[in-house]
């Protein structure tokens, strides 16, 4: 199943405030995986210290729900 959602947060590249829209792919057991956005957050030269992107690459670990567990 695919998702997506939006997150805000300064952007360096572009010097303002921005809202990137991410996807994401879950799985059977209910994993979810970040798969991409409309940044160019893979070759931006401001990736590694990127707190709008990173709180959406951790946003999957925080949103797994295995199957059967209720939610």
């Amino acid at each position: 199943m695919i998702s997506e959602e939006f997150f805000s947060g300064f952007c360096k590249a572009q010097n303002q405030t921005r809202t990137v829209l991410c996807e994401y792919e879950t799985d059977r057991e209910g994993h979810k995986a970040f798969t991409g956005s409309d940044c160019a957050y893979a070759r931006c030269p401001h990736a590694a210290e990127c707190l709008l992107m990173k709180e959406a690459v951790e946003f999957s670990a925080l949103t797994c729900h295995p199957a059967g567990d209720g939610l």
